[in-house]
């Protein structure tokens, strides 16, 4: 016996179950994709895909690196039924990354990156709307503006400089990757805000804090990313459960203030709504500064821009119209990337390097020696200045090599296909495609570094000149890091500086081959160390 509700009970199992069948049949047909291309791979599991392999590894790139090693510099994988195809062939990467840039102009976005105005920021954008915002925020980044952002550099540089002397007279070891953090955020909103926050003396600044919340992989939201990964068909339905939860945390922050500590406010979303404070209060104010935020609000418009030329590959093609403004949204997104990239990026390169320095003291002399020759022996007040590390070439190889050794965001260099495109020797690969790079298989080929071995590390492989493909921290062609320049003449600067006054040694707490962990950067935990001053005579262990 069964009524009406026992009926309609009944029907609603059969129709998910038929939509569950369905679905299943149609994800079933993605795992062909490589096989009707005859590329390798590893084989995938029905639903994950290869994701379990990435799961158990906590990273992406260390499994590319391996898969690399078993089926060549060319082969796909999957997360969930999403085809996945790997590269570390430099001349297929020239192709895709130069050459045919406007067929491979978009990246990738992640769940989190399409929440909001985060969608729109230079990172994220593509066709035209990336290439407007490119022009309005490369001169931020030119020779000119990094000469006049020295001296602010190197004001930050000095709080530093006297942390360490701190940490010095304890004569213990400390984790200098703290005080790095603390840099390169100070770093970002002086030169980039103009705004004074003495972050480097504070470690609870709420700036800091949530920044270092964006790059932990123990935020609350995992769970909808992961759903949103593995059944992209429904992500409106996981980015819109996550733009509820964000605005929930907001309105518990806000108005039920007791209840904060159980409900911590999203820090992406945290960080985003002050800088939407921060650009209304400089908007309000008649303060006109020499830094990022000046020059987009320059070029700010209240209207709304629509890109002419809407076609993604004509992105390249000569005499598109082109608007330099930027929105306000725009503005916010981008200020919201530069802050939390900038930040991020550049303390764990320094934190590489800090690594490289005390488990190669002889490259650590050999680099004093040569930034000893750019500095004033009679005058000691003289910083170093843009153009001064811009003339230190062991110290340029020396970083160059490790992030070599070190790549700080593999994941985060790819593309993906507007139209279909050819590949030597396999065919041609459908539009809509992913392309990422195994950038360790790619910066430890010896091809490509040889003669010395791939696993010494050796400065001086930088003054061959090397395939344009075979180093790629950056990124390459015209989508590269904006914000290159920037980042390497900060860490010149504070790496001379620390060189010219300390050296850094290992101590009983410095792992060899410590810990590295992948969640969008890879990073190690901590970077112990001692300190040593350079009162006399270096020599080489």
């Amino acid at each position: 016996m069964g009524g009406p509700r026992h009926q309609d009970k009944t029907i609603l199992i059969a129709l998910i179950f038929t939509l569950l069948v369905i679905y299943c049949f149609y994800i079933n047909q993605f795992y062909d994709f490589f096989i009707k291309l005859k590329i390798p791979g590893p084989e995938p599991q029905f639903f994950m895909g290869n994701f379990w392999e990435i799961i158990k590894a906590r990273s992406t790139s260390f499994p590319l690196k391996a898969w690399t090693e078993k089926y060549g510099s060319l082969y796909g994988y999957f997360e969930g039924h999403t085809p996945m195809l790997v590269c570390s062939d430099p001349d297929i990467l020239q192709d895709v990354f130069i050459k045919q840039f406007s067929n491979f102009h978009s990246r990738r976005l992640f769940p989190t990156e399409e929440l909001g105005s985060r969608s729109i920021n230079l990172s994220n954008a593509i066709g035209l709307r990336w290439k407007r915002q490119r022009l309005v925020i490369n001169p931020t980044f030119s020779s000119i503006k990094l000469k006049q952002m020295s001296p602010l550099m190197n004001s930050c540089i000095d709080q530093l400089m006297h942390n360490l002397e701190v940490e010095y007279q304890k004569k213990t070891a400390f984790d200098i990757y703290t005080l790095y953090k603390r840099l390169t955020m100070d770093v970002i909103w002086t030169c980039g805000f103009g705004v004074d926050t003495d972050m480097q003396n504070n470690p609870d600044n709420p700036y800091l804090t949530h920044s270092l919340r964006v790059f932990s992989d123990d935020q609350n939201n995992q769970l909808l990313i992961l759903l949103a990964l593995l059944i992209k068909e429904l992500d409106f339905i996981w980015i819109g459960l996550l733009a509820i939860e964000n605005n929930m945390r907001y309105w518990i922050q806000k108005y039920l203030p007791f209840m904060g500590a159980y409900f911590d406010e999203e820090p992406s979303a945290w960080i985003l709504k002050r800088v939407e404070q921060i650009i209304k209060q400089r908007k309000e104010s008649d303060v006109q500064r020499n830094d990022l935020m000046q020059l987009m609000l320059e070029s700010a418009t209240d209207k709304e821009i629509k890109d002419s030329g809407s076609s993604l590959t004509h992105i390249g093609a000569e005499g598109v119209a082109m608007v330099k403004k930027i929105t306000l949204k725009e503005i916010s997104a981008n200020i919201y990337l530069f802050m939390i990239a900038g930040y991020e990026t550049t303390a764990t390169a320094l934190a590489y390097c800090t690594y490289a320095l005390v488990t190669h003291p002889h490259e650590q002399y050999k680099l004093q020696e040569s930034i000893d020759q750019h500095f004033d022996p009679e005058n000691d007040c003289v910083l170093p200045d843009y153009d001064t590390v811009a003339n230190m070439e062991y110290l340029d190889w020396f970083i160059r090599e490790t992030l070599r050794f070190y790549p700080i965001a593999p994941v985060a260099v790819n593309r993906v296909s507007s139209e279909p495109f050819e590949i030597k020797d396999v065919g041609t690969i459908p539009a809509g495609t992913n392309i990422c790079i195994d950038m360790y298989s790619l910066h430890f080929n010896q091809k490509l570094w040889g003669p010395v071995n791939v696993n010494t590390f050796y400065p001086e492989r930088f003054r061959t000149k090397r395939h344009p493909m075979a180093w790629m921290p950056f990124g390459a062609g015209p989508r590269n890091c904006v914000g290159m320049k920037f980042a390497l003449t900060e860490m010149k600067i504070a790496l001379a500086r620390l060189l010219k006054t300390y050296s850094v040694v290992k101590c009983d707490t410095t792992e060899k081959y410590f810990e590295l962990k992948e969640y969008i950067c890879i990073h190690p935990q901590k970077m112990m160390i001692n300190l040593q001053r350079r009162d006399g005579p270096q020599h080489a262990e």
